[in-house]
């Protein structure tokens, strides 16, 4: 399930503004994990061949822990890009967060956006 997914399910079309928000940041959120892998891995190489080229133990161990701080980096990022643009459109149709849009108006709006508060920060 995807954002557009969450959009057809739950015949949001209406909400033209919510279709190309979404979709911009669903967009801008792969662009940006394409760059965080690209910029990472350059950076890594970089560091990796500064590690090869230490004259003394005391800077392989320096380059180590970037190399190592680097990579944790990247895959936090790439785990939270992920989570954002895939798991959690997955959670909140699971939680029927949107449910309450099958209202009609101004309330099915309101009890939307008050259930989806409460999912993301756990009440």
């Amino acid at each position: 399930m995807t954002w557009r997914g969450l959009i057809a399910k739950y015949g949001l079309q209406n909400y033209g503004w919510l279709d190309d928000l979404l979709t911009s940041v669903e967009w801008i959120l792969w662009i940006a994990l394409i760059l965080v892998g690209a910029c990472g891995a350059v950076y890594a190489i970089y560091v990796g061949v500064r590690m090869a080229r230490a004259d003394s133990s005391e800077q392989r161990e320096e380059a180590k822990k970037r190399l190592i701080n680097i990579i944790v980096s990247i895959v936090v990022t790439i785990a939270l890009i992920l989570f954002f643009n895939l798991i959690l459109p997955l959670i909140l149709d699971s939680l029927g967060v949107f449910d309450s849009y099958k209202l009609e108006g101004e309330e099915g709006a309101l009890r939307s956006i008050v259930d989806t508060t409460r999912a993301l920060i756990g009440m």
